[in-house]
């Protein structure tokens, strides 16, 4: 499947965590925030020329109304793919995670990210169309983007090189706990030095064919089609990036034994609950105490105390991962539905009538409630799994308005 902005944390693996912690926090890992403010960048371009441009209100509805369609279901879409990149990783940090799913969750989020591109490319003519052919000649004469010769992040090569690395830990960390001998080294560390020249490449065309998509976004002449093409070639070279990654993994693999193999899955298993127990503090474990007494982790932050068992954990983390993927799409649908209330409250003709005013009130306080419900039921269905005995010595959250934020 064609891939628009691939989520690269889907390929860090035991590095995602590291990755996170590295990168600067303005980054995205999802395109859809950066969609969202070109449609209301445009949208508000045309409104700010007033007079000039002689939007009528049924124009200046449309365009509102367009902004609050692509806005409601970009979140929407945004909520499960951060709820997929969350599930990753929580059961990374608790050695769940089996290698195949990295590669399931890619294919599942490049059709996800295509239909956000589809959303955006659509939203962006339709927002076009609500000018006259006149109001469209005078934009194009008066609205001239600045010329900024941006840097891109360098995301992709930063990502694409933590992977590397990651996979390099059996040249590195675990070559003795392996056993490689001479020959296996030399091949593991050829492979490597390849992958890392097209790593460099790939990633700095993805760069650079990313910002000028972002650009042609703003030019008032350009056809929405061309931008289209322009972001499904970048998606099609992350493609290729990304397969390059999961195949030089393939082929690091290729060149251990069986045995190799098996006892490469327990190191990685063992330094993804390491990392997790590094987390959560030895301290805060050895005493018993919760790092972040206010929250609550699904129990996950305290097994030792209570003494839980691996099937436990396994399906903590599960109850966890489908609480948060509803909090999330929740989530979504209160911004939503603020928006609709806010969009209510812009200048008009004439006063909104109560009956539509309470509506909308009471649809923000029905989606605020929803979140809170399905906290309340995520900690019911966590304490379910635990024994008698377990259920003795917890007790319930002092909060229920926010989960604990090492999750």
């Amino acid at each position: 499947m064609m891939k628009t902005w691939i989520p690269t944390v889907l390929l860090v693996g035991l590095t995602w965590s590291h990755a996170l912690a590295q990168t600067q926090p303005d980054m995205e890992f999802t395109p859809g925030p950066r969609m969202i403010r070109a449609i209301e960048h445009i949208a508000a371009s045309y409104v700010h020329l007033g007079p000039g441009l002689g939007l009528s209100p049924q124009q200046k509805q449309s365009l509102a109304d367009l902004v609050q369609r692509m806005k409601t279901d970009m979140w929407m879409k945004e909520a499960v793919l951060v709820g997929m990149f969350r599930e990753l990783e929580e059961k990374r940090r608790h050695g769940l995670l089996q290698d195949n799913e990295y590669r399931i969750a890619n294919t599942v989020t490049g059709g996800i990210e295509t239909d956000e591109l589809n959303l955006f490319i659509d939203t962006l003519a339709a927002v076009r169309g609500v000018l006259t052919p006149e109001q469209s000649a005078t934009v194009r004469e008066r609205v001239h983007p600045t010329i900024v010769f941006r840097v891109s992040q360098g995301f992709n090569t930063k990502i694409g090189l933590m992977s590397l690395e990651g996979i390099g830990r059996v040249y590195n960390g675990f070559r003795d706990d392996l056993r490689l001998t001479d020959a296996q080294a030399r091949e593991i560390e050829g492979l490597l030095e390849a992958a890392r020249r097209e790593v460099l490449r790939l990633g700095a065309e993805i760069d650079l064919s990313r910002v000028e998509a972002d650009e042609l976004v703003m030019r008032a002449d350009v056809d929405p089609q061309v931008v289209r093409a322009k972001m499904q070639k970048t998606g099609e070279t992350e493609g290729v990036l990304f397969n390059k990654l999961f195949q030089v993994s393939d082929d690091v693999e290729a060149r251990l034994t069986g045995e190799q193999r098996k006892r490469l899955t327990e190191l990685k298993r063992r330094v993804s609950r390491n990392g997790a127990d590094r987390m959560r503090g030895t301290h805060a474990a050895s005493h018993g105490a919760r790092a972040n007494p206010a929250g609550f982790d699904y129990f996950l932050d305290q097994p030792e105390r209570l003494g839980l068992t691996a099937e436990q954990v396994a399906a903590l983390v599960n109850v966890k991962n489908e609480t948060r993927k509803t909090i999330l799409l929740d989530q979504a649908k209160v911004k939503a539905a603020e928006l609709s209330l806010l969009n209510l409250l812009r200048p008009g003709d004439g006063a909104v009538p109560e009956d539509t005013l309470a509506s909308a009130i009471h649809g923000v306080e029905q989606a605020r409630s929803n979140v809170t419900l399905a906290r309340v039921h995520g900690y019911l269905k966590a304490r379910e799994l635990l024994t008698p005995e377990q259920r003795q010595r917890v007790h319930p959250p002092q909060t229920v308005l926010e989960e604990n934020q090492g999750q």
